[in-house]
């Protein structure tokens, strides 16, 4: 799975991916945010500082009865502490995505949340990318096979790598190893009204204790 930016020749196996800056796009200068991995620059210039405090300032939780971050939890069994974490892990991706001058993939849980925003159309495209990243950030699914699986195995330990660098180690609920994150899926969308679903007990005991 893929996340990308800039104008490149994309793959066929690319997965999730953002679009090229294309004629869309306002001709405008802007500040330059792309890092570069080789050397040993500042992170935190003051146009990614700028990007990040848009990002971080981004309303997912407005005043609705099932806001955002609700129906988050809701549909995967979270509680509202985990949802919250989940999305501020999707901010940290996006943001790297938008930073890396490389295509970054995104974990399974930050996965989930991205899945989530796209059908919030609206605020996804007109807001999030548009004011908020300032960057389309697309999401295309995946063409399988080995070789695709290659290429996002090393992509999202180059971001784990980014993402230390930038925000320092990432949490291991929400970013696990490489080889466990390319294990088996994780989320299976399943017909309640016809299968009956019960939890693992370990992962039972952990959310009942909370550890």
């Amino acid at each position: 799975m893929t996340a990308r930016r800039g104008r490149t020749n994309r793959p066929a196996s690319a997965v999730l991916s953002s679009a090229m800056d294309d004629d869309r796009e306002l001709s405008l200068p802007r500040p330059q945010v792309k890092i570069d991995v080789q050397s040993d620059e500042p992170v935190w210039t003051q146009a990614r500082q700028d990007l990040w405090r848009r990002v971080e300032q981004h309303d997912f939780e407005p005043e609705t009865p099932l806001n955002f971050t609700r129906r988050l939890a809701r549909d995967h069994g979270w509680s509202l502490e985990t949802a919250r974490a989940a999305v501020d892990a999707y901010r940290r991706f996006c943001f790297l995505a938008v930073i890396s001058p490389t295509p970054v993939t995104p974990s399974e849980v930050v996965d989930e949340v991205w899945h989530q925003h796209l059908i919030y159309s609206r605020d996804y495209w007109t807001i999030w990318c548009g004011e908020v990243l300032q960057a389309p950030l697309h999401h295309d699914p995946t063409p399988g096979g080995p070789e695709a699986q290659t290429i996002y195995r090393r992509q999202y330990a180059q971001t784990l790598a980014l993402h230390e660098r930038v925000f320092g180690p990432p949490q291991q609920e929400f970013w696990p190893a490489t080889h466990l994150r390319f294990a088996s899926p994780r989320y299976h969308m399943t017909d309640r009204s016809y299968w009956l679903i019960l939890p693992k007990p370990v992962a039972w005991i952990r959310r009942l204790f909370g550890k």
